[in-house]
């Protein structure tokens, strides 16, 4: 397997796990929305794990869908919130995007415009995490930090998406 050198350098080896790149590009999803190599991580502080629990595993496909089935996205889960894994991070295959939904009130948000967005979020949160050093000067380095993602997928901060409300959380 290949990861990226510099996620492998943040995460180490035991911290990685495969995802299934060359099936899901095979399958029509571009390279270019993947993360680099071909593992990510297994746990990002606050924001992310792959470690879930109940019946549902990393990398199942599910279906939202409507009783009327007016709805009907095919989803492929790739991860949830660690401190609710009623959040589960699920990517679409045919536009790429990540969302987040909310088993419990049948909710989504948007998070990311796709999933190579998403890892890169992850990374440069875990530095950020890492580098913390307390209360004093965390919301100006939360604002630098939400400002230079903001550069990289800008559909990230809109109305309603996820991620703002995690900046919300460290700028207060």
């Amino acid at each position: 397997m290949v990861a990226s050198a510099r996620f492998r350098s943040l995460w180490g080896e035991d911290e990685m796990v495969p995802y299934p790149r060359e099936p899901w590009t095979e399958a029509g999803m571009p390279a270019s929305a993947l993360p680099e190599g071909d593992e990510v991580p297994l746990d990002v502080a606050v924001v992310y794990t792959a470690y879930l629990t109940g019946n549902i595993e990393l990398y199942d496909p599910v279906r939202l869908t409507t009783e009327s089935n007016a709805l009907d996205i095919p989803l492929i889960v790739i991860g949830a919130v660690p401190e609710n894994r009623d959040l589960l991070y699920m990517l679409d295959p045919k536009s790429g995007e990540i969302i987040l939904f909310d088993l419990t009130d049948q909710d989504v948000q948007g998070v990311n415009s796709n999933y190579r967005c998403f890892i890169e979020f992850l990374y440069r949160f875990a530095i950020f995490v890492e580098e913390d050093q307390g209360k004093v000067g965390r919301a100006e380095r939360a604002g630098e930090l939400m400002a230079s993602l903001r550069g990289i997928d800008p559909n990230a901060f809109g109305e309603d998406a996820w991620w703002p409300m995690v900046f919300d959380q460290l700028m207060s």
